[in-house]
């Protein structure tokens, strides 16, 4: 269930500290593809994000989400990795029944700005949002 992947992921993360943790993220980032330019539309974007921020998402055939995405800046792109990593492949009704308050466990939003922990939560929304769809 995604609420468990939620916990396990913020337990593994929980001995990462300070840098280290930050430095995860952005490894994370790295290790990405782009997503193609024609998704970089405003319909895509994140809003309240400090750098720009695309997702797109679907319920696939088989009733899992499939999710991608795409930032300007290592830290948005690996922070929205995590999230994403979570919920790729995890039932439409599951991730459309999560909150913004499931993902308290991972312990992440204390490594942010107070505008980064906005983008955070409006990309959580907008994952949930897609799955309701």
């Amino acid at each position: 269930m995604v609420l468990d992947k939620i916990k396990t992921r913020g337990e593994e993360m929980a001995v990462l500290q300070g840098h280290d943790r930050l430095q995860y993220i952005i490894d994370g980032a790295r290790s990405m593809e782009p997503l193609e330019d024609e998704f970089k539309t405003d319909e895509n974007r994140i809003h309240g994000c400090v750098s720009k921020l695309w997702i797109i998402g679907k319920a696939l055939e088989n009733g899992t989400m499939e999710y991608k995405h795409d930032a300007e800046s290592f830290v948005t792109k690996g922070t929205a990795k995590i999230v994403i990593d979570l919920v790729n492949g995890e039932q439409q009704n599951d991730v459309a029944n999560l909150t913004v308050e499931s993902f308290i466990p991972l312990g992440i939003k204390e490594l942010l700005t107070f505008q980064r922990q906005n983008g955070l939560g409006s990309l959580i929304k907008r994952v949930i949002g897609i799955a309701k769809q």
